[in-house]
């Protein structure tokens, strides 16, 4: 630029930074994984898409980056998966017969959610905003009075709840 010359400021677009999806790169073994299932390799979780199936991936432990899944995600019998605290953001999580999974505060934010046969669950009270929840044979839940909101409610094989007094708007209860 000659010296002479004024300099004119760029024009900077402006992006909150909560408005933008979050990218998180896919370990090589749940890479692996998804390949082996969907036979498409996807290195973040922007390039997941909306809806996945992984059911019985039994070595699937780290599920972080399938938080980039929006719609449907099925992980049906993965039994080593113990942390889901980025699918918060999944419409549908199909988590049935995940065995080792202890901490679901952070899915109430979705809209369909099986739990069933999760055996190690105890505490559910972050789930009152789940539209359609399925608790079924989750041997250990006792409590479920913070589930009043949820329209359809499966409780079936639930010995230790003794009392749903409190699941008054529940539309469809099934004991």
């Amino acid at each position: 630029m000659d010296p002479g010359t004024k300099a004119t400021p760029l024009a900077v677009r402006r992006t909150a930074a909560k408005s933008l999806p979050r990218v998180v790169p896919i370990s090589p073994e749940t890479r692996a994984i998804i390949k082996e299932k969907t036979g498409k390799e996807y290195l973040t979780s922007a390039e997941l898409p909306a809806e996945l199936e992984l059911p019985n991936c039994r070595d699937l432990v780290d599920v972080s980056a399938l938080g980039g899944v929006t719609t449907k995600l099925d992980l049906e019998g993965c039994t080593a998966v113990t942390d889901v605290s980025a699918l918060g953001g999944v419409e549908t999580l199909i988590l049935r017969a995940c065995t080792a999974l202890r901490d679901v505060s952070t899915l109430g934010s979705v809209r369909v959610l099986c739990l069933r046969r999760c055996e190690a669950l105890v505490d559910v009270s972050a789930l009152g905003t789940v539209t359609d929840l399925d608790l079924g044979y989750c041997c250990r839940v006792i409590d479920v009075s913070a589930l009043g909101a949820v329209s359809k409610l499966n409780l079936s094989g639930c010995t230790f709840v003794t009392d749903v007094s409190a699941l008054g708007n529940v539309r469809e209860l099934r004991l």
